[in-house]
């Protein structure tokens, strides 16, 4: 809340929506979104930390083709992580995803999640030689 001159809040904020007169209602309705905001905000908190102690640990398996070297065709994406997670009915967004550099190889990664709120976790992929 801030005091303005007269004109400028009938000229320019009022017509541009970026403010309205501090009157009772407008306090007390205020008041009322920040509350909600922050229930919200609590209840994003509370479904960020299960989702963080869901996945940290949790075993993702994801078979890819292999060369007879044993190097992927394709490496493995974030997306690919997704779609894995997605299959066990977790849904995660693809940039929460951290890993060192692009996974070629069948075998075992520890998988880096930062998650909403500043909550980490971490997957353990196995990558395997399969269709």
């Amino acid at each position: 809340m801030i005091e303005v001159s007269e004109g400028y809040a009938r000229n320019f904020l009022f017509p541009q929506h970026a403010g309205i007169q501090a009157s009772a209602q407008a306090l007390a309705e205020l008041a009322t979104r920040k509350k909600q905001g922050e229930t919200r905000e609590k209840k994003e908190l509370a479904k960020a930390r299960k989702l963080a102690t869901d996945l940290d640990g949790m075993l993702v398996t994801i078979e890819a083709k292999v060369n007879e070297k044993g190097k992927l065709f394709a490496a493995i994406s974030s997306k690919d992580i997704v779609k894995a997670l997605k299959k066990k009915e977790i849904v995660i967004e693809a940039d929460w995803v951290r890993f060192a550099g692009p996974i070629k190889e069948a075998g075992e990664y520890l998988i880096k999640l930062e998650l909403p709120h500043g909550l980490e976790a971490e997957l353990n992929l196995t990558v395997e030689a399969g269709a």
